[in-house]
């Protein structure tokens, strides 16, 4: 009787490394897979026309006071 709460299985030991990966995936894929059917964004791309327009964020920066090329006094 050296066994204080009776017998029981002992223990297998922890998961290979590979089949907690397994897991891991699975369970973000699935997650994913709820939040897109809840939710349901828009993935649309845009046409290719707007990328053939001209870059507005340079005349952005070139406009905005914050990178004026000149020294502040």
């Amino acid at each position: 009787m050296n066994r204080k709460f009776g017998g029981g299985r002992p223990p297998t030991g922890t998961p290979s490394l590979a089949w907690s990966g397994v897991v891991v995936v699975f369970s973000l894929l699935a997650g994913a897979s709820v939040v897109h059917n809840i939710y349901k964004p828009d993935l649309t791309l845009p046409p290719v026309e707007a990328a053939s327009t001209p870059d507005r964020t340079v005349k952005r920066l070139e406009a905005s006071p914050t990178y004026s090329s000149e020294p502040a006094d």
